[in-house]
């Protein structure tokens, strides 16, 4: 499971950082001048640094809740395998013990 959430942090790392190398190329070709667009590229850059945290903590917290759910479902389906398990075995148990006795006329 950790390796899941590690790999899914990675692909969304990617993206982000595709997604600022693409708005970077789009503010470097617009007929600006050097001064502005570096302007422009700071103020952006910061602002989609912040929501790429924001997001990256959000998608942390989900995967940590995620992970909390399933593990209660885990031990909720385990607890029921155990319970049917001892109870099949209760059952053989008084059968055997039935089937131990002679029969009465």
């Amino acid at each position: 499971m950790a390796n899941d959430r590690s790999d899914a942090a990675g692909y969304l790392g990617w993206f982000l950082f595709g997604t600022v190398l693409g708005a970077a190329a789009a503010l470097l070709m617009t007929p600006r001048t050097g001064q502005q667009a570096r302007e422009i590229l700071g103020e952006k850059g910061g602002d989609l640094a912040r929501r790429a945290q924001t997001l990256a903590t959000e998608a942390q917290g989900r995967a940590g809740e995620w992970l909390d759910k399933s593990r209660e479902v885990f031990e909720e389906q385990t607890q029921r395998l155990m319970t049917a398990f001892e109870a099949g075995k209760d059952a053989m148990r008084d059968e055997m013990r039935k089937g131990a006795t002679p029969p009465r006329d």
